[in-house]
């Protein structure tokens, strides 16, 4: 009986560095790390919008790669919550955007949106 809970001890913690290391190299192009101190904030990145979704609070976006203090994105179109419903305003299909994106609660989220005229 001893030696099967230390084998299940041992697959337990196995799954759990592996888990862990595989976060670690972000997973589809994407990292995520805790935090989301607004005063940290890098340059804005930029994308094309494709898709508003006012209702759910969300927008996708076609971007280029997005580096910021808690997320490291490779290039794709990708649909992201809003944080504030008020960014989606006044913004629409095809509009050129300047945006930022953090980790909101374990989700990248964009956090700033600004239309380019």
């Amino acid at each position: 009986m001893k030696h099967q809970l230390l084998k299940a001890a041992a697959v337990v913690g196995f799954a759990v560095f592996a888990l862990n290391a595989s976060a670690d190299q972000g997973i589809g192009g994407m990292k995520m790390t805790a935090g989301t101190d607004a005063s940290k904030t890098m340059a804005m990145n930029e994308g094309e919008v494709k898709a508003v979704d006012k209702e759910n609070t969300k927008i996708t976006l076609k971007h280029g790669p997005i580096k910021s203090k808690t997320v490291e994105m490779t290039p794709m179109t990708m649909s992201f919550p809003v944080q504030d419903a008020s960014l989606l305003a006044d913004v629409k299909v095809g509009d050129k955007v300047k945006f930022n994106i953090e980790n909101v609660k374990q989700v990248a989220t964009v956090t700033s949106l600004e239309v380019q005229k």
